[in-house]
């Protein structure tokens, strides 16, 4: 069951962002002949308009189908409501409108979160100690609440990180309480190799608690930017070589979402809050095939004043995809192979 609804949560998020270039396009004037929910042989469908809306039976997201935006297609290329004849800020609203639908979902999923179960705010309670860090070698444990650093009083996880990141790696002395008792040790910060700052090594609870409406809908607004950028670095590190690791495919996806719904709704609202800004995020990057890459040859195309020839666009697209697809199946592999391993040893 955790499973289904893991599924169905992905798909709807891919709907969402194709609604968002299937209403952009719309008012652009563009003329739109399919929009789809699911993949295959439409089992229900009606006409309204230019448009045919449909239910297909595969549920793994839809598609929408704008005239034009396929070069290959055959259509009226006189036609003035087909997408390359309609003004280049129009045909970028129409490609940027899937990832800002988006963003829009994570914000409204953050909103629902922060006024149903209360804003985060973080504590100074150890939730996990990492392996062979300074903070196991001396012995703290989960549960430990840090109450000084230093005979200096913290109280949130901020002053924590500050003063361990300023401490130069020098032995720090740190006073928690475990359960009722105050238990004093003192420990040497490492630094770490990916970021060359020092830390203790252990990650800090967090709480929700019910704010002003106004700082909710602030702190939702701004969250998604922040998800976007903690992506981007992420990202980029694991390019860069800085970090090693590997990328998740629709099956890793849907098993985090599983797991995420065993956990209760709010982490999973969480869960599918950070795959709708990861949705966004990689769509607009500058590949040829997403809607980054069509948007990059809408800005040469802006430059030289004459858009770049359709066909070969096509063929570049093209070839993005199947680069894409290529790259899916094996990280999809590599999702399958603890779960193949597990059935078949």
């Amino acid at each position: 069951m955790f499973i289904l609804v893991a599924i169905l949560g992905l798909a709807l998020l891919i709907v969402l962002h194709e609604a968002g270039h299937f209403m952009v396009a719309r008012l652009c004037g563009m003329r739109v002949e399919r929009f789809s929910i699911g993949f295959g042989k439409a089992v229900a469908s009606f006409k309204r308009g230019d448009t045919v809306y449909q239910i297909a039976p595969i549920p793994l997201g839809g598609f929408v189908q704008i005239t034009g935006l396929n070069p290959h297609e055959e259509f009226d290329r006189n036609d003035p409501y087909v997408y390359p004849n309609r003004p280049r800020w129009m045909r970028l609203s129409v490609l940027v409108a899937g990832p800002a639908a988006n963003y829009l979902t994570a914000f409204l999923i953050a909103l629902v979160v922060n006024l149903g179960y209360g804003q985060t705010t973080g504590t100074t309670t150890v939730e996990e100690v990492v392996a062979g860090s300074a903070a196991q070698a001396a012995g703290l444990r989960a549960g430990d609440a840090l109450a000084e650093i230093n005979n200096k009083s913290v109280s949130e996880p901020s002053a924590i990180t500050k003063i361990i990141r300023g401490s130069g790696g020098a032995p720090v002395t740190v006073k928690v309480m475990r359960g009722q008792s105050p238990v004093t040790v003192t420990m040497a910060p490492r630094k770490d190799p990916s970021s060359s700052v020092y830390m203790i090594g252990v990650k800090f609870g967090v709480v929700r608690a019910r704010g002003p409406v106004a700082s909710a809908i602030k702190e939702s607004a701004l969250l998604p930017v922040a998800v976007a950028a903690g992506i981007l670095t992420n990202l980029w590190d694991l390019v860069s070589g800085k970090v090693k690791g590997g990328l998740t495919g629709p099956v890793g996806i849907a098993r985090e979402m599983a797991s995420a719904a065993q956990q209760g709704a709010s982490r999973f609202l969480e869960i599918v809050l950070l795959i709708s800004v990861a949705l966004a995020v990689f769509n607009l990057l500058p590949i040829p095939g997403l809607d980054g890459g069509r948007a990059v040859f809408l800005g040469v195309g802006a430059v030289r004043r004459r858009d770049v020839n359709p066909l070969l666009e096509a063929k570049i697209h093209m070839v993005g995809i199947m680069l894409l697809m290529g790259l899916l199946v094996v990280v999809t592999f590599g999702d399958l192979k603890p779960l193949v391993r597990k059935l078949f040893g």
